[in-house]
């Protein structure tokens, strides 16, 4: 330990002996004292005339607050259990009651043609979205045949055998 005390020793004493060459050293410098507590009460300042103002400001000045309006949301009610009805009850030596009968649906005169909604065009293998189904040539939609795909057209056979043209919407 003492061989490091001597080396320590003889550093510092050279170091007095030779100091360092070139420019004198420089003095300190010292910091200016900051005032951090200025911006602070600045801006706890304007903070508490917005909150004044936003609060007080309506009443001192007469302003009133505009009503809000509120709506009521739609009453909802469970829908109300089917009525329970007997089944007449069957007593000897009468008739049966009449059975009630619904009257036939209607009849749909025609079916209606397909819709084209859209067409999805490559001359390779054009596709085309009729009635929701997406179709190629020669896929069938009800009782009409997809013959051609055009770039805004879908060419349909019927069931007699004559072509009819539909563009997209139609």
């Amino acid at each position: 330990m003492s061989l490091i005390n001597d080396a320590l020793k003889r550093a510092r004493e050279t170091q007095r002996n030779n100091p360092p060459s070139g420019a004198p050293p420089l003095p300190p410098v010292e910091s200016p004292a900051r005032g951090s507590a200025g911006w602070i009460l600045a801006v706890a300042a304007i903070l508490f005339l917005a909150a004044v103002s936003l609060f007080l400001g309506p009443a001192l000045f007469g302003h009133k607050a505009a009503p809000v309006a509120t709506t009521r949301a739609p009453e909802i009610s469970a829908p109300s259990p089917p009525a329970l009805t007997s089944a007449p009850i069957a007593v000897p030596g009468t008739p049966p009651p009449a059975a009630i009968t619904n009257p036939p649906p209607a009849v749909v005169a025609a079916e209606s043609w397909p819709k084209v909604q859209g067409i999805i065009f490559n001359s390779a293998r054009p596709l085309a979205i009729v009635s929701g189904q997406t179709v190629g040539i020669g896929d069938r939609v009800g009782n009409y045949q997809v013959k051609q795909i055009l770039k805004t057209s879908v060419v349909f056979q019927q069931p007699d055998g004559s072509l009819k043209s539909l563009g997209i919407g139609e």
